[in-house]
């Protein structure tokens, strides 16, 4: 199979297309024809050799964790999917294996793909759709009539987080750059805070629920903004959380405190179904804001580390043999 690798840490040219064997499914597991990978901060950051103390990477190494495509075969214990079958699905970091032609993931972390999400649309739910519906349904207990606040709202979790919020009955407000306030807008928010034109910590306006999509903020800052037992999620461990964490449990012998939770995503089948469902709905919509071949894996980290993007990035991986995109 040809698959986009590194062989050590270090820059975005170090990723390079290559032929390498095709992977094998374990019991539990699916093989799967790649038709599309999604492209996460988490990629750039594993091959910049940011998470080196958490992930022992074996070299070579195929990068990516979010796919779609055909299931090819599956493992003696997976019985839920058969060739053929379009899927979607989440494959661990410490394995990787998403930017290739064919890829490995376990049935528990794999979902049907439903007509009304294209490959690539699909490709980019998995990580950033499960962790906007994990913070927001499950740390934040979000339910209807819920005031939520969504900073960072245009990006890749964001615009998950502000569809998703609305499909569970919140009250939104989410924030954004003046050049995404109109894109924000229509995903359905109540309303949009351009953060160059007011600042949203100032107090004016308190929630339920924050939920810092883009790890920009802190707990401290946003105590001022949460109402009573207010919940504030990110998705960056700090020092500074830590602390605050500890100092809530204290806090709450005395009322209703105000609670800081660390969002740590767990794809899986279940959750991976019901965005599934919510997009067959009209209720989810994936944006895609960049889709590129799989060899141009280099472009993509480059659009994610450079910021700002609106949405997802998706590579969509073409059969070789062909000469454009699979029917």
């Amino acid at each position: 199979m040809k698959a986009i690798a590194i062989d050590d840490y270090g820059e975005a040219g170090n990723l390079s297309m290559r032929d390498l064997p095709d992977p094998q499914p374990g019991d539990e597991e699916i093989l799967v024809r790649v038709r599309a990978a999604g492209v996460n901060p988490l990629d750039w950051k594993i091959r910049q050799g940011q998470l080196r103390f958490f992930l022992r990477l074996r070299f070579p190494y195929v990068l990516g964790s979010d796919i779609a495509g055909e299931v090819v075969s599956s493992g003696r214990l997976a019985t839920k999917f058969k060739a053929g079958d379009a899927v979607f699905g989440f494959s661990d970091p410490r394995r990787g294996g998403g930017y290739a032609e064919i890829a490995v993931v376990k049935q528990a972390t794999a979902a049907s793909k439903l007509e009304s999400l294209d490959y690539a649309e699909a490709a980019s739910l998995p990580v950033a759709g499960c962790a906007a519906l994990q913070a927001l349904r499950d740390l934040g207990d979000v339910s209807r009539g819920a005031r939520v606040l969504i900073h960072g709202g245009a990006g890749g979790v964001g615009h998950f987080a502000v569809q998703i919020a609305k499909a569970l009955g919140a009250v939104t407000t989410a924030t954004c750059g003046p050049s995404n306030v109109e894109f924000v807008r229509s995903l359905g928010t109540d309303a949009v805070i351009d953060y160059h034109q007011r600042d949203f910590l100032a107090g004016e306006d308190t929630y339920d629920v924050v939920f810092d999509a883009v790890g920009k903020t802190s707990f401290s800052a946003c105590r001022k903004i949460l109402a009573p037992g207010g919940i504030y999620i990110t998705t960056l461990p700090s020092p500074e959380f830590f602390l605050s964490s500890a100092i809530q449990k204290i806090a709450k012998i005395f009322g209703r405190a105000k609670q800081a939770r660390l969002l740590m995503v767990r794809p899986n089948s279940d959750d991976l179904t019901y965005l599934g469902q919510l997009a067959d709905e009209g209720k989810l919509k994936p944006v895609v804001c960049v889709r590129l071949p799989l060899e141009h894996a280099a472009e993509a980290h480059r659009v994610s580390q450079a910021g700002h993007v609106r949405g997802k990035i998706v590579l969509e991986i073409f059969d070789h043999a062909q000469s454009g995109p699979p029917a």
